[in-house]
C-alpha cells in the first residue's frame, strides 16, 4: 500500500525512473501508445527528417500510427536528456539534481490552438507581462510528461500564494494526436486552471517553438524529448531553463527565488 502523504508527482518520478531503467536495461521499449513492445533486432532504426512528414517524423507509422498495432518502437537515449554542460546544478531533497541556466529565447510568431480550439498567437501570448512557466508535453506520453504535468497541476496553489498573476503554458509536441478535445481531457485530469494554457497546432509551427526554446529532441522523435521547464519573471527578463524532473515543492521554490531573489 502506498503511503497517502507521498505527493503524486514524487510517485510519478519514481515510476518514470523505473520505466526509464526498464527501457535502458533492454526489457522493452515504449511505443507511441504507451505499451511495452519487444526490442527489434535491428538497433539502427532510422528516423526521417522533418521534411519527411508522411512517414515517421514524429514516430508515427504510416499516416498516423496511434492505434498501437501500427505504432513504431522507440528507444529512450541513455542520457535521458541530461546532457553535460556548465549549467548550475540544483540539489533536490531526494538526492537527485536538475540543471539550471539562464537564456534569452525569442518566441516565434506562429498561430497555435488552445484546448477550446481558439487561435492563439504564440508570440503575443508570451508578451504577458508577468511570470510565465512553460513546458513541452504530449498527452499519450507514459514517461516524463505525466511527472511534469502532475507537478504543474499540484504547484498551482503554491504559485498563487507567491504571486497569483501568472501564466502556465504547455505545448504539445504531438499535434496530430493532441486535438483540442484531448487537451481538454488532459487539462481536466490535471485540474488545470484557466491560466494554464495548453496548445496544439500544425507540426511546422509547433517545431518552430521547439527550436526557439532549444528543446529539439533527437531525430525529431517526440519519445526522445527532454524534461525541460522554463520560467520567466516578466516580459523583459531572461528565461530560467530547468532540465530534469522535479516535484511541486522544487518548482515553487524556483518560482519564489525567481520573483524574489533578494529574499531567497
Amino acid at each position: 500500500m502506498i503511503a497517502p502523504d507521498i505527493p503524486f508527482s514524487r510517485l510519478c518520478i519514481a515510476f518514470a525512473a523505473a520505466g526509464a531503467f526498464a527501457l535502458l536495461s533492454g526489457t522493452g521499449v515504449l511505443a507511441h501508445d504507451g505499451h511495452a513492445h519487444g526490442h527489434a533486432q535491428d538497433q539502427s532504426q532510422d528516423h526521417s527528417s522533418h521534411g519527411g512528414h508522411g512517414t515517421a517524423h514524429d514516430g508515427h507509422a504510416g499516416a498516423h500510427g496511434h492505434d498501437g498495432n501500427a505504432a513504431m518502437d522507440h528507444r529512450m537515449p541513455g542520457h535521458l536528456g541530461m546532457d553535460a554542460g556548465n549549467a548550475e546544478l540544483a540539489m533536490r531533497p531526494d538526492g537527485f539534481h536538475y540543471k539550471r541556466g539562464h537564456h534569452a529565447y525569442a518566441a516565434p510568431a506562429v498561430a497555435l490552438r488552445d484546448r477550446q480550439g481558439r487561435k492563439v498567437d504564440f508570440a503575443q501570448l508570451l508578451e504577458f507581462d508577468g511570470p510565465v512557466l512553460l513546458n513541452f508535453i504530449f498527452t499519450s506520453c507514459a514517461t516524463i510528461c505525466p511527472v511534469q504535468s502532475a507537478t504543474f497541476g499540484q504547484v498551482q496553489p503554491d504559485l498563487a500564494a507567491i504571486e497569483d498573476r501568472y501564466l502556465m503554458v504547455s505545448v504539445s509536441i504531438d499535434p496530430e494526436y493532441d486535438t483540442p478535445r484531448r487537451l481538454r481531457e488532459y487539462a481536466e485530469l490535471h485540474a488545470a486552471q484557466d491560466n494554464w494554457v495548453m496548445l496544439t497546432g500544425q507540426f511546422d509551427d509547433i517545431f518552430a517553438v521547439v527550436r526557439a526554446f532549444d528543446a529539439v529532441y533527437k531525430g525529431e522523435n517526440k519519445m526522445y524529448h527532454r524534461p525541460l521547464t522554463f520560467l520567466r519573471a516578466n516580459a523583459d527578463a531572461p528565461w530560467l531553463r530547468l532540465e530534469g524532473l522535479m516535484g511541486a515543492e522544487e518548482l515553487a521554490d524556483e518560482y519564489a527565488r525567481l520573483l524574489n531573489p533578494e529574499v531567497n
